[in-house]
């Protein structure tokens, strides 16, 4: 195999690359043989078929096959040699064969820059340091009291914030539909659970009422066979129920699946310091992700920032945003593009000299996390990556890039400052310079909110 070099601007490098004609024969021939001792033609024994006629019958395809192939082998041979590493899959072109003659194409390929190295001793970032006071702990146990009121029976009429226990059963041109009916269904009136008009007509009703509601589905309600149509909804109220916050105390907590109310509290305060400790690793991100992006100074793969700004670009317009100056937002979009790739390449580097492993666990743990964004459905993603465990390689980027942060972030010096929560949640870009913004929020009631979830369930609720 001769190798001549062409071209090599940057980054960019392309080659000439010939196999003598003597060796794809032979490699043709080889392939030929390997069919002929198992194909089976009338008036030869397997294994005896004579080559002329395999060449005429199965020359071509053999030949298709034998020049993918020492393509792929030849374009490996030629980037270990010279210790390439490929930022994209190498583009072949000017390929040229004749039968029994050498074979030619041309190599070109882009590759990755040489990262310099970091003195992460030289880094200092600041830590945000915020106090949790008893104040939030309180509001947020009001707030679950608030999302988990006390339902008592009501005499007389309901009215908008109370609650029905409802049967009903819906017709759509005198047939019932799929999803139209249901037996004690708690209907909090003035919610909004229930589409346009439908809990309006109810207020005013009372326990052993039988009322019928006409509603008009939306055009764009989900369901085919009853978006735009007009519906009638025999309703039998059977219980009004008012509402009524419980008090904060020891029988609230253990309502809710805790054992006191110390412990609903303990555990708002770690559902809270969970939430403020993601928060602060992410302004300490970008503050790192501000001074590697500043101080390492590499090339870039030019086809690496085509295709990060091509999938910027195009989410950009799905989500429909206004764009006054497409050059101007265009050059803000590639300047993403450019950090979010340098980044990329830079952490990658430093995962691969530190040695950094991901472990099955985390592995596995990734792909649970997919499978929750997907609720109903995470048997079927997991089965997806158990069928496709190459898009489990997806995965492995976004885990080796946290663990290169966090071994920068165990190597740096560190600085503590303390912050109000107004000072915590001031927006910042995302680590990967992006342009929405990011609201610091804790959801520490969701620690009270999902036990109690849980509880209800098992209910029957």
């Amino acid at each position: 195999m001769q190798v001549t070099e062409l071209d090599a601007k940057g980054l960019s490098k392309s080659f000439k690359i010939v196999i003598e004609a003597a060796q794809i024969n032979e490699k043709i021939d080889a392939e030929l043989k390997t069919a002929g001792a198992k194909i089976k033609i009338p008036g030869f024994r397997p294994g005896n078929v004579p080559m002329k006629i395999l060449k005429q019958r199965y020359g071509q395809s053999v030949t298709g096959d034998v020049l993918h192939k020492a393509i792929n082998d030849a374009a490996s041979e030629t980037l270990r040699a010279r210790n390439l590493r490929p930022a994209l899959t190498p583009k072949v072109e000017e390929q040229d064969y004749k039968e029994g003659g050498d074979f030619s194409f041309t190599l070109s390929v882009e590759v990755f820059p040489e990262v310099p190295e970091v003195k992460f001793d030289g880094i200092t970032i600041e830590r945000p340091v915020y106090e949790i006071d008893e104040k939030e702990i309180t509001d947020a146990a009001t707030r679950i009291a608030e999302r988990n009121p006390k339902l008592s029976a009501k005499e007389g009429k309901a009215a908008k914030g109370d609650v029905v226990k409802i049967d009903f059963k819906g017709m759509i041109d005198g047939k019932a539909f799929a999803g139209g009916t249901s037996s004690d269904f708690n209907l909090e009136l003035g919610s909004g659970q229930f589409i346009d008009g439908f809990e309006d007509q109810l207020i005013g009703t009372k326990a052993g009422d039988d009322k019928i509601v006409s509603v008009i589905f939306p055009k764009d309600y989900p369901g085919a066979e009853v978006a735009g149509k007009e519906a009638s909804f025999a309703v039998t109220v059977k219980e009004v129920q008012s509402k009524e916050t419980p008090a904060v105390d020891d029988e609230f907590a253990k309502s809710i699946g805790f054992a006191d109310l110390a412990a609903l509290q303990e555990a708002i305060r770690s559902q809270m310091a969970k939430e403020y400790d993601n928060v602060v690793r992410g302004k300490m991100k970008k503050q790192l992700f501000d001074v590697l992006e500043k101080e390492c100074k590499f090339d870039l793969p030019q086809g690496m920032l085509d295709l990060e700004f091509k999938t910027i670009w195009e989410q950009v317009q799905q989500q429909g945003e206004k764009i006054e100056d497409e050059a101007k937002a265009r050059e803000e979009y590639m300047g993403i593009a450019r950090r979010r790739v340098k980044l990329g390449i830079l952490l990658a580097e430093i995962g691969t000299r530190q040695k950094l492993q991901i472990t099955r666990e985390e592995i596995m743990r990734a792909v649970m996390q997919q499978a929750q964004q997907f609720p109903g459905q995470e048997q079927q993603v997991m089965e997806f990556y158990k069928n496709n465990p190459n898009r489990v390689d997806d995965l492995r980027g976004p885990i080796l890039e946290e663990k290169a942060v966090d071994f920068i972030l165990g190597s740096v010096k560190m600085t503590d400052k303390k912050v109000t929560l107004e000072e915590l949640a001031e927006s910042e870009d995302e680590e990967e310079g992006a342009a929405p913004k990011k609201k610091a929020k804790a959801k520490s009631e969701d620690a009270g909110e999902e036990k109690a979830k849980t509880k209800k369930k098992a209910s029957g609720e």
